[in-house]
């Protein structure tokens, strides 16, 4: 009986401690968005971005919102953040940096980032 104890105790040690070794996604980013211009009114949350959420260069909207104001409120070292007046990345063209409020009458529409 002692022996089935003991079997059980270390199957559930070798588990749990498997469990440690999951891989994780790495942060990238943080921005906030503003339904409003200024970056105080109309908070709209932050959004995190994670490693596997974009490939570098590419298109991302903003899943139908349209802020007038964003906030990037950090960024790996190495990469750089850009928001977009329209969904296809080729208007508006603004580099955020952090600790900045970058307003867009017209609404940001979509973001892309670079990292090395």
């Amino acid at each position: 009986m002692q022996f089935l104890t003991l079997l059980a105790a270390a199957s559930a040690l070798l588990t749990s401690t498997n469990a440690l070794f999951i891989p994780r996604n790495a942060h990238v980013a943080d921005f906030r968005l503003y339904s409003a211009e200024g970056c105080h009114d109309g908070n709209l949350g932050v959004w995190t971005v994670i490693d596997d959420d974009f490939a570098n260069g590419e298109c991302k909207g903003l899943n139908g919102a349209e802020p007038l104001s964003l906030s990037l409120t950090d960024i790996n070292n190495g990469c750089t953040f850009t928001a977009y007046t329209d969904d296809k990345c080729t208007a508006g063209e603004t580099n955020l940096a952090t600790g900045q409020c970058f307003n867009s009458a017209d609404g940001w529409k979509a973001w892309s980032m670079k990292c090395d």
